[in-house]
Order: structure tokens, then C-alpha cells, then sequence
């Protein structure tokens, strides 16, 4: 009896594992199951929206690609430009130091490659097809000093071959160019899209010719807008409403446009930030569309763009500043050019600006922009603290001088000539060739043609002098000649005469007399030289 009871307890017992295990088998499989199915049907889901994101790009490609070009570019002397890795120093001086001033910052200016020495420098960028007459768009740096330009069209597929190409307009200021060809044929082109009303993370195209690779395109968001690009000080100017982007821009690609997802050109690619200058890290600089909308119909008839011009410097303020001055914004004048607009409308040195026809001024270049985007001759009111009372002062704006706007004056400095034979390694120029970011690069305040504090106007200043020559450590860049043994010399070719006697002579040396601005007061000094 009990043998049997204990038989019956022991086949139940089998039956509930038996039946705990099977129910345990399926729950296993529905659960495996379950997330298998969900995201199945969640990608199922998500794939419409993929492809329609696929086809709008698609889509801006083929619309975009025709009317992009490469622009291929000589200049006379030198290496290869844009064919040195490093991607710099080959490019037009004032470009190179502008890029220079940014530690992470390639040029995208250039192709790649081993440098390559020769006759003339070569350059590599993009640019965009403007109007179906021909007007291509493109940086200022690509065909700075160009002595032959080509451009590569592709509205025809690959077999196209360069044709020339005309530089119509440049605008350093703006960073911005236009190059003109002829085909005898409307071309593809691309209408400028509103920048003002791009969102960050709004999706845009980068198209170009990065590393001489023709038709390449990258995808990416705006990271970020209204940024301002810092030059060198050897450049009196900033380039700013940039926008960032981490659509990928390498060397090449400058001047080439960066397109909404309606194929219109929000930006003009420019620049790049590169550590140790490894490539891409996808912080990608572009120029506005609005700051080209204003330059451009200009630039296509090779006008010079006219801008206001103030006349003085200016520095912003800190926290404590501020509260010194009795403002929470503005922008103090440290330095006013005699006779110039700022003089003659009555602003004074230490005089803080807080807005420029009503438009707020927080830092230095909202009055930049506010002055250069105003034309010559207009009287503009300024707002204006002065020993912490508030007054307006209406100064009509003269035009900006070439240099300030990056533009090679006419007249170039004696100093500039390529190969001259110094004598004593001693570079100079006339005082009255002088430049304010001359004056800057030298250490001295200066206005156009004149040294600030300089008890007379005439005679030569020390550009530099040749390490190693018996002049390293007798003078100094900034030091101004005024006699050579006893003569006085306001012309290098003076200068040249006078230095060339005292060698041929046989006194041995040479006595330079020499004057600087020194707290506000001319010193004067005199130095001997050996004769080598």
C-alpha cells in the first residue's frame, strides 16, 4: 500500500517537473523572441525616414555637383603653393600669418603632395558657379596674386578639360573673390540661400575639391554661427558671421559652397581646424551667404568694396573696466588718428562707445562691422560714455584706406624688394611708406605716413636687419635713420649712397644717427657699425 501511494507521489512529482519545464521552455522562447520582433518592427519603421533622409541628399548632390568647380592656380616665383603637407608657407604672406594665428588651423586653400620645387608656386581650390554667364565664386586667398588661373568645369560629366580664367574681383575683407570664364554656353549655377535663418544642427553639403579630389561631398550639421576668426595682428581686420560646421572640409575645398538640403548656398567653405595638422576633426569654418550677398554684385564688376572707416583703435572691457567707466558694455577708444573722422567729429582717447546708430557695440567688432558695413560719407551717431556721462556724437565716416581693407597699396615699401642687397643687412623704408600694422608689426604708433610723437616726418626706418651682420644689437626694427656719417637721408636710394661711400671710405665704421619715440618723447642716439 504504501509502495503504491509512494509510486503515485513520485510520478505527480515527475509530471509537475515535466510540466515546469516545458512552461519555462516557452516563456524562454517568447522572451527571446519578444525583443528579436520589437526591433524588427522599430527598424521596419525607421526605414522610411532613412530613405526619404538618403534621397534629399541624393538629390541636393545631383542638383549641386554641376555648377561646382576646382580651380587650379600659378603665381609667379617661389615653390609649390598648396603642395607642401604643413599647407602654409607657400601661400601670400599677409594669408599665411593670417592663417598662422590659429594653432589648430590648416589652410584648405591647397592640394596635397610632396613639395615640389619649380619656376612658380601652384595653388588648388573650389568655387561655385555663380550666374550661367560664367561668374564663379570663390576665396580671396585661392587667387591672391595669381598670374594664371584655370578652372575645371563639370556640367558636361568628367571629360571636361581646364579653361582659363579671368580674377574679376577680390575682397581680402571678406575673404571672398570672383573669377570669370567663357564657353560659349549658360552654365549650371547655384542661388544664395538665407544664412540668417540656418538653426544650428540644421543639415548642410560640403562640396569641393579636397586634396585635388574633384566632386567629393561631405554631409554634416551647423554646429555653430556668428563665429568671429581672430587674424594676426599684422592684419587690421577679423573675419566674422562664420559659420562652423562638421561637414568635412580639408585642404582643397576652399571656396567651395556649403548648400542647405535645398541645394542653395548658405556659406562659402574657408577654413579648418586641424591639430597638429593631421586632418579634419570636424570643426569646419564657412563664410556667410548674407556677408556674400553684399559684396558680390560689386566684386563681379572689379569694384573695390567701399567701406566706412572711423579712424582709431579700439580695446574692450572687463568686468572691472566697466564699472570704472560707469558702462555694462561697450568698447573704449585707446588711440584716435589725427585728422581723421573719429578727430574731426570730436571722440577722444578713453571715450567708451556703446552703440553705433542705436545697434549695441559689446566688443570690438560689432563697431567693426557696424562702421564697415556703412558707406563712406554717412554721418553715423555714437553713443558715447565720457567721464561717466552719457552724450551722442555724430561723426561722418571717410573711406577705408586699401591697406586696412587687406589690399596692396600702390606703392609698394622699398623694403618689400625681393632680393636687394641691404647694406650692413639694414632693411628700410621711408617714413612716409609707412602703414598702421607696419607700425604694429615694428613696436611704433603710427598713422599713414607719419610716427606718433616723431619730432620730424622724415627718414628712414629699420624694417629689419640680417642676424648675424655687425648690426644685430646696434639697432633695432623701429629705429629710425636720420643720418648716415653726418649726412641726412630721407630716401633709400640716399640711404644707399651714403652707405656705400662710408664703405668704400677708409674710416672703418659707419655712425648712424638714430631717433625713437620713446614715452612720448623723441630720443636720439648714435651708434658706430664696423665696416666687414
Amino acid at each position: 500500500m504504501l509502495d503504491r501511494e509512494d509510486g503515485r507521489h513520485r510520478h505527480a512529482h515527475a509530471v509537475i517537473i515535466l510540466v515546469s519545464v516545458l512552461i519555462g521552455l516557452v516563456l524562454g522562447m517568447v522572451a527571446c523572441n519578444m525583443p528579436a520582433r520589437t526591433t524588427s518592427l522599430a527598424a521596419a519603421q525607421d526605414a522610411p525616414a532613412a530613405t526619404q533622409l538618403e534621397s534629399e541628399f541624393t538629390a541636393v548632390a545631383e542638383k549641386v555637383l554641376p555648377a561646382v568647380v576646382r580651380i587650379d592656380v600659378e603665381v609667379g616665383g617661389g615653390a609649390a603653393v598648396g603642395e607642401q603637407p604643413e599647407g602654409m608657407e607657400q601661400m601670400p604672406e599677409r594669408f599665411r600669418e593670417f592663417f598662422r594665428q590659429f594653432p589648430f588651423f590648416g589652410d584648405p586653400g591647397e592640394g596635397g603632395g610632396p613639395q615640389m620645387p619649380g619656376p612658380r608656386r601652384q595653388g588648388v581650390g573650389s568655387g561655385w558657379i555663380y550666374s550661367a554667364d560664367g561668374y564663379i565664386v570663390t576665396n580671396a586667398h585661392v587667387v591672391a596674386d595669381a598670374t594664371k588661373v584655370t578652372v575645371l568645369l563639370h556640367d558636361r560629366g568628367d571629360n571636361e578639360q581646364p579653361v582659363p580664367a579671368t580674377v574679376v574681383g577680390v575682397d581680402p575683407r571678406t575673404e571672398l573673390a570672383v573669377v570669370k570664364v567663357d564657353v560659349n554656353r549658360d552654365l549650371p549655377f547655384l542661388e544664395l540661400g538665407d544664412s540668417d535663418s540656418l538653426k544650428v544642427a540644421s543639415w548642410v553639403m560640403a562640396v569641393g575639391a579636397p586634396l585635388q579630389l574633384e566632386q567629393t561631398v561631405t554631409v554634416g550639421v551647423v554646429s555653430a554661427k556668428s563665429r568671429i576668426i581672430e587674424p594676426d595682428p599684422g592684419l587690421p581686420f577679423r573675419l566674422g558671421d562664420i559659420i562652423q560646421t562638421d561637414a568635412s572640409i580639408n585642404p582643397g575645398n576652399s571656396g567651395g559652397p556649403l548648400v542647405n538640403l535645398r541645394g542653395e548656398v548658405v556659406g562659402i567653405n574657408v577654413a579648418y581646424a586641424s591639430p597638429g595638422r593631421v586632418g579634419n576633426i570636424g570643426i569646419g569654418f564657412a563664410i556667410a551667404a548674407s556677408t556674400a550677398r553684399r559684396v558680390l554684385p560689386d566684386l563681379m564688376q572689379g569694384k573695390q568694396i567701399a567701406r566706412g572707416w572711423l579712424g582709431v583703435q579700439i580695446e574692450e572691457l572687463n568686468a572691472n573696466l566697466e564699472q570704472f567707466y560707469g558702462v555694462d558694455h561697450g568698447v573704449r577708444i585707446a588711440a584716435v588718428d589725427k585728422g581723421g573722422p573719429a578727430a574731426e567729429g570730436g571722440l577722444q582717447v578713453d571715450d567708451v562707445v556703446t552703440a553705433a546708430d542705436g545697434t549695441p557695440v559689446r566688443e570690438t567688432f560689432d563697431l567693426q562691422r557696424e562702421v564697415a558695413g556703412t558707406a563712406p560719407g554717412t554721418t553715423m551717431q555714437l553713443t558715447v560714455m565720457r567721464n561717466k556721462q552719457e552724450r551722442t556724437i555724430a561723426v561722418t565716416l571717410g573711406t577705408m584706406p586699401a591697406e586696412l581693407a587687406g589690399i596692396p597699396s600702390e606703392r609698394a615699401p622699398a623694403v618689400e624688394e625681393e632680393g636687394a642687397d641691404w647694406p650692413l643687412g639694414i632693411a628700410v623704408l621711408p617714413i612716409s611708406d609707412l602703414t598702421a600694422e607696419i607700425g604694429q608689426s615694428l613696436g611704433i604708433e603710427c598713422q599713414q605716413g607719419s610716427i606718433v610723437g616723431l619730432e620730424r616726418d622724415k627718414g628712414l626706418v629699420v624694417r629689419d636687419f640680417e642676424p648675424g651682420s655687425a648690426a644685430a644689437g646696434r639697432v633695432v626694427p623701429g629705429d629710425v635713420i636720420d643720418k648716415v656719417n653726418g649726412t641726412a637721408v630721407t630716401t633709400v636710394d640716399q640711404y644707399r649712397e651714403q652707405m656705400k661711400a662710408a664703405m668704400e671710405g677708409d674710416q672703418g665704421f659707419v655712425v648712424l644717427h638714430l631717433m625713437r619715440v620713446v614715452n612720448g618723447e623723441t630720443m636720439n642716439r648714435v651708434v658706430d657699425i664696423e665696416l666687414q
